[in-house]
């Protein structure tokens, strides 16, 4: 708690409540007993949740990142119902996997690619162990990648790209992601990439962007494509 002014402090705690309250619920007790079964089924840790102060992230990055939670099954796939894509003609990326499991469900689509990215060591360990583990079960031939840093620096490959963002980290982390994205579409721009922001709490800044038109506008799932530079 040292360091945290007062407006800070009482943020935290509304957020708290908040999510005890949402955890009360019944679909979310619904969708805790889904997510565990996901772990018993494949001999994985995905589900157990882990709060910033007790990851390996300095504290500037801290403030503009968000407690791990990983995205239930469903939302994958009503994801790429939304966007309307073909996952096998798409390298997947999720920005801030985590543990790893919605990486895992994309390989298992399988997409041409299945990349996570994740800036905790801790938590890139234990998705490369989840992994092996997911492969020993036979939950995917396909080998998810994961590459560990700040998401801001991380360079997308080449091809047809489908980007994933479960309300990781805040504006600034995030418009670096968008400029990576930008610059690699304006290096090939025949190619497609998408982004689907699910929880978008700065859904709005990526639609402010001239380069990104909303495909898909809702609520919970935005899906955005990169298109030429309008500016």
């Amino acid at each position: 708690m040292v360091g945290r002014s007062p407006t800070q402090l009482a943020n935290a705690a509304i957020k708290t409540v908040i999510a005890l309250l949402r955890q009360a619920t019944p679909s979310a007790r619904e969708a805790a007993r889904r997510d565990q079964a996901f772990d018993r089924r494949w001999g994985t840790d995905t589900s157990r949740q882990i709060g910033m102060n007790a990851l390996d992230f300095p504290t500037a990055l801290k403030k503009g990142s968000f407690h791990y939670q990983a995205s239930g099954a469903h939302i994958l796939d009503e994801t790429i119902m939304v966007a309307g894509i073909d996952p096998a003609d798409f390298t997947f990326i999720d920005y801030g996997c985590g543990k790893g499991r919605i990486v895992l469900l994309a390989a298992a689509k399988p997409f041409a690619r299945a990349i996570g990215v994740e800036y905790s060591a801790l938590l890139t360990e234990i998705a490369q162990a989840n992994s092996v583990a997911f492969a020993i079960r036979g939950g995917a031939t396909l080998v998810p990648e994961f590459w560990q840093g700040n998401a801001a620096d991380y360079v997308p490959p080449e091809g047809p790209l489908f980007c994933y963002l479960y309300n990781s980290f805040g504006a600034e982390i995030l418009a670096g992601c968008l400029d990576r994205l930008e610059a690699a579409k304006a290096s090939d721009p025949a190619r497609r990439i998408l982004l689907a922001y699910i929880n978008p709490q700065f859904g709005d800044l990526v639609a402010a962007r001239s380069c990104w038109h909303e495909s898909a506008p809702g609520y919970d799932i935005r899906v955005f494509e990169c298109v030429a530079d309008q500016a």
